[in-house]
């Protein structure tokens, strides 16, 4: 070959080549390559996506993707505004581009630096992510307009995301304002002379400007959701508001998953992909912040027992990003799309998954501890590439459990063992169903405690599917006991003696025993369900549950009193009946007390109105706390509704 001939092939090869360092800026008017072949006419494998469709604070992530797992070697981003042409100053884009990752450099298209992003080099990418921020004065819908190129040969032009509307953030001096003096474009600040005679002037009284408010930081993590990525969060609905206590965020990012995860008040926050919404077999990344940063690593939950270990492959994952500042921790990592844990394979791409998200306050050695901040369930089983989101699993049985027994034991019990144990001579000339009245009307509230505390035991189970308890949180056992003695107590009092029996003041101290000490411990149970989390009761509950504990305690110090004094009435009526009365055949002193209400009937009467209204209420209030949880979110919710 002469030297003539191969000086030609290698000018043909280079100008073959493309511009595998980037885009040159005479592109950014018409984004074609300088390439021989056209562009394809077909749907483009990749797309732009911004991460909201509107932005008050000027700035919006962008997004350049590949959702089918194509990569491509070369690009070019500009953002133009969305009626098309070209800008004022002649700028081919509008704005500019920070935060340019690897394998990308900035652009000026135009006369603006950094206007305009494109590829850095010619390596295979399949996602690229950007920080765009508009002109301070400019306000209307933006695109984001793109060139993708798979080879030399094929490429995509004029790729287009979705509209954003970019809200002005600056405003300008209203029309016949003028600037103040000596400023720019001001008058000037040198006195003019004037032949004009003085005149005083009554200077307009001064009214500073009020003081702009720092504009409000958007959460970049909920960025994107619903639209290029899915979100899960807790509580339920947190992710539409923002306002999660830990949310979990899902992208493909070509053969890889990224995972973006953070929790309040926590040292770690766990993902799950499970086969159901329960724990048990389950391949499981967890983050942990420990020793001044946050790893991640790959666990397993157990079926049996409901544990939690780390595995000893940890190829599967790869952190990216982390953080733990002022209690919230955060980690972004990518996940294989198909991976074996403990013999089972997940395969993220093909087959649906229910999420766990869970995230604790304490840490086991090689393990995560109980989550006692959060944990919940998706409510469906989905792809992890469908964007549209889940949403969190039912709650109805666990709602139910705590309202039943609260019912049960706030409500029910503590107006049934009054009764039983204040009223027995009280309206002692009325009988119901030929019982006296305090005994119809114990039995029905104690049977209504029974049949409560069994329907919110069961249904517990049905909620959680097996046994499972806290170490450190003795609610479970507690639970357990408590229905027990409660479970007992009806059988009990169905073979109590006879009232002359000798085995019946036995039978009286085993009943007044087990019923009271259920009760008691039914209180101490339903103050450890506050911190549950699963609960989503508020803190403050504690202090409703006090107050509750505090009028309880008083009123059997009000009635004992009272009983007293009923009794000492008792015994002076007893002593002043005239000797024939005593000796009278007809009506024996002991017929005479039990046919007639003891002393002060009246105001135990009016103690026991207020018992009861006291009771319904205090019941009424944590039954809505519980069935409504979280009830400061609800509340915000029901405010923002009503824009008040």
């Amino acid at each position: 070959m002469s030297p003539w001939t191969a000086l030609a092939v290698l000018l043909l090869a280079a100008g073959c080549a493309g511009y595998p360092n980037g885009a040159p800026t005479g592109s950014c008017g018409e984004l074609v390559p300088g390439h021989p072949s056209s562009a394809q006419d077909g749907r483009s494998p990749f797309a732009v996506a911004p991460s909201r469709a509107r932005t008050e604070e000027g700035r919006v992530r962008v997004m350049l993707e590949s959702p089918q797992g194509v990569g491509f070697t070369g690009f070019m981003l500009v953002a133009r505004p969305a009626a098309g042409g070209l800008l004022e100053d002649g700028s081919a884009s509008l704005g500019h581009f920070s935060g340019i990752p690897d394998k990308a450099k900035a652009l000026a298209c135009g006369k603006a630096a950094r206007s305009g992003a494109t590829h850095s080099g010619k390596e295979r990418k399949t996602s690229l992510e950007f920080e765009w921020e508009a002109p301070e004065d400019f306000e209307g819908p933006v695109v984001f307009n793109a060139t993708f190129v798979q080879d030399f040969a094929t490429y995509w032009v004029g790729v287009q995301s979705p509209q954003v509307q970019v809200v002005r953030r600056s405003a300008s001096l209203p029309d016949g304002v003028n600037a103040a003096p000596g400023a720019a474009g001001g008058p000037s600040a040198t006195p003019a002379r004037t032949s004009r005679r003085p005149t005083t002037t009554t200077p307009t009284p001064f009214s500073p400007d009020p003081e702009p408010q720092a504009p409000v930081v958007q959460d970049p993590m909920y960025d994107g959701c619903g639209s290029v990525r899915s979100c899960f969060g807790a509580p339920a609905g947190c992710v539409e508001t923002r306002s999660c206590e830990a949310a979990v965020a899902v992208a493909v990012r070509g053969q890889r998953y990224e995972f973006e995860m953070k929790a309040k008040k926590a040292i770690y926050v766990a993902v799950g992909l499970s086969e159901d919404n329960k724990m048990g077999s389950d391949s499981v990344v967890e983050c942990v912040a420990g020793g001044g940063k946050v790893q991640a690593y790959m666990s397993w939950n157990i079926a049996v027992g409901k544990g939690n270990t780390r595995i000893d492959n940890q190829d599967g994952i790869n952190l990216l990003n982390s953080s733990y500042s002022d209690g919230t921790v955060y980690c972004k990592f990518t996940r294989e799309e198909v991976t074996t844990v403990e013999g089972t394979e997940f395969n993220l791409a093909s087959r649906n998954y229910y999420l766990l998200l869970a995230a604790g306050s304490s840490l086991k050695e090689n393990s995560v501890g109980y989550h006692d901040r959060i944990y919940t369930a998706s409510a469906e089983q989905r792809n992890l590439a469908d964007v549209s989101g889940f949403s969190a699993a039912s709650k109805l049985y666990l709602r139910l459990h705590g309202a039943f027994m609260l019912s049960a034991w706030i409500g029910a019990a503590s107006i049934g063992i009054v009764l039983a144990r204040y009223y027995k001579q009280t309206w002692v000339g009325s009988r119901l169903c030929g019982k006296d009245q305090w005994f119809v009307w114990h039995r029905f509230f104690m049977v209504l405690v029974w049949l409560l505390t069994l329907a919110g035991f069961v249904l517990i189970f049905l909620e959680i599917g097996a046994w499972t308890a806290d170490t450190r949180n003795p609610h479970a056992i507690l639970g357990v006991v408590t229905t027990v003695l409660c479970f007992i107590q009806p059988i009990g009092a169905a073979m109590r003696p006879a009232p002359s029996s000798p085995r019946r003041p036995l039978f009286n101290w085993l009943h007044w025993l087990a019923g009271n000490s259920a009760h008691i411990l039914a209180i101490v149970t339903i103050f450890f369900a506050v911190p549950q989390s699963k609960a989503e009761l508020p803190e403050w509950m504690d202090w409703v549950l006090v107050a509750f504990v505090a009028f309880y305690v008083f009123m059997h110090l009000i009635l004992s009193i009272a009983g007293c004094m009923s009794e000492k009435e008792n015994r002076k009526r007893v002593n002043s009946f005239p000797m024939k009365d005593l000796n009278s055949s007809r009506m024996p002193s002991s017929s005479m007390d039990r046919s007639m209400d003891s002393p002060h009937s009246s105001f135990r009467r009016c103690l026991l109105g207020i018992h009861i209204v006291v009771i319904l209420l205090v019941t009424t209030a944590l039954v809505v706390i519980a069935v409504f949880a979280p009830i400061e979110e609800k509340w915000k919710q029901v405010m923002q509704s009503l824009n008040l």
